[in-house]
């Protein structure tokens, strides 16, 4: 228990505030002011037009973000590979191939369903 006495001490503290913030938002509830502007979007300054949040948000966006984060991710794992690639050896050449090859054919396939077509 001695080592783990921090531990307690930072979970019990946790437990505490958490109870604190709890008890507070039911004792002040929040207020509504009655004035409908103020929970408009705000974008520096320009009025947002609010019929665009009422429609559905194209899907294609989606997954553009989703292909971005992907190959994103792939150039966080090729940096570091491309760094000490030489000391790792065949092992890791193969690997990397592999995480490639993977890669290019989900990129294939996303071609080939006209996910990267912009209509």
């Amino acid at each position: 228990m001695g080592e783990f006495f921090p531990v307690y001490i930072y979970f019990g503290l946790v437990f505490f505030v958490t109870l604190v913030v709890l008890g507070l938002s039911a004792i002040i509830p929040p207020t509504k002011n009655g004035a409908p502007i103020k929970y408009l979007p705000y974008e520096s300054g320009n009025i947002t037009e609010t019929h665009l949040f009422k429609e559905r948000f194209p899907l294609r966006h989606y997954l553009v973000a989703l292909m971005f984060l992907v190959f994103d991710i792939e150039v966080i794992f090729l940096f570091p590979w491309a760094v000490i690639g030489k000391e790792l050896g065949s092992f890791a050449f193969y690997e990397m191939s592999f995480f490639l090859v993977a890669l290019l054919v989900g990129l294939a396939y996303v071609w080939r369903k006209g996910g990267l077509e912009w209509e």
